[in-house]
């Protein structure tokens, strides 16, 4: 898999991802793309840093479970 396969597949499950909770997309972006910390995205958000850590896990399980399922 090339590559830009693999950026697609990032790119169709962050769409995916989405469709069932935007704030969910916005912490990944910020926290991986952006590196922000935990806090910094929380006090960005207007919600406590442990949310965004919630919001961060459940993210990455989605995330896991949606790029896994279409290998």
């Amino acid at each position: 898999m090339s590559n830009a396969d693999e950026l697609l597949r990032i790119s169709d499950a962050l769409d995916e991802l989405a469709t069932v909770d935007e704030r969910l997309v916005r912490v990944v972006d910020l926290k991986f793309f952006c590196g922000f910390s935990f806090a910094e995205i929380g006090e960005m958000m207007n919600v406590t840093e442990r949310t965004i850590q919630r919001d961060w896990e459940k993210a990455r399980i989605f995330l896991y479970r949606r790029l896994n399922r279409t290998l």
